[in-house]
């Protein structure tokens, strides 16, 4: 018999705010935003999603595994100074432009590996960003852009998602370090 309440587990690999970016996010959107703009994301989903897995193998996971902890990536920083808003999901979001370059490539290098062990990923171009509002009207009214929020890149985080009871519930499976510039 096949159970109707089956939940599927999702992966991504996503670079997870300092706390104090992530105060200040929710802080930001509290005060340039009306309270009705939409679904506030939980503070502990802001992060922003390098590579997607959807429903992976556990061949799959152990080979992208393998694969991840042997990279040797730098650490950067990039700065959360643009906003914008995609109408066809109903999100609004934050992001940095331009994006640095160390950013672009650890998202295509995360990309390709997810590729490789058989995860296709989308084929739209990597919009760095983190998601702040969802289900949001497509009346709103951009607040801004008074903002400037650095953040120090150090690791890689793989999370799995899993949709349960009517919740996203995330679980970190991983770290992997990013390498200090001075180290190497």
């Amino acid at each position: 018999m096949v159970s109707l309440t089956t939940t599927t587990d999702n992966y991504f690999l996503a670079l997870t705010l300092p706390s104090h970016t992530t105060e200040q996010l929710i802080q930001w959107r509290a005060t340039a935003l009306p309270a009705d703009t939409g679904t506030p994301v939980p503070r502990e989903q802001l992060y922003m999603v390098l590579a997607w897995m959807n429903a992976p193998t556990v061949s799959q996971l152990t080979q992208l595994q393998s694969m991840i902890s042997g990279l040797r990536s730098p650490s950067f920083t990039f700065t959360l100074n643009d906003a914008g808003y995609w109408p066809r999901s109903g999100q609004l979001w934050v992001g940095c432009r331009p994006a640095p370059r160390e950013l672009l490539q650890l998202a295509d290098l995360l990309r390709s590996r997810a590729a490789r062990v058989g995860c296709p990923q989308p084929t739209f171009p990597f919009h760095p960003h983190v998601t702040l509002l969802r289900q949001v009207p497509t009346s709103i009214r951009l607040p801004k852009r008074d903002f400037s929020w650095p953040v120090t890149c150090q690791e890689v985080s793989l999370i799995r998602s899993r949709y349960q009871r009517r919740r996203i519930i995330l679980n970190t499976e991983q770290h992997y370090p990013l390498f200090d510039r001075e180290q190497d």
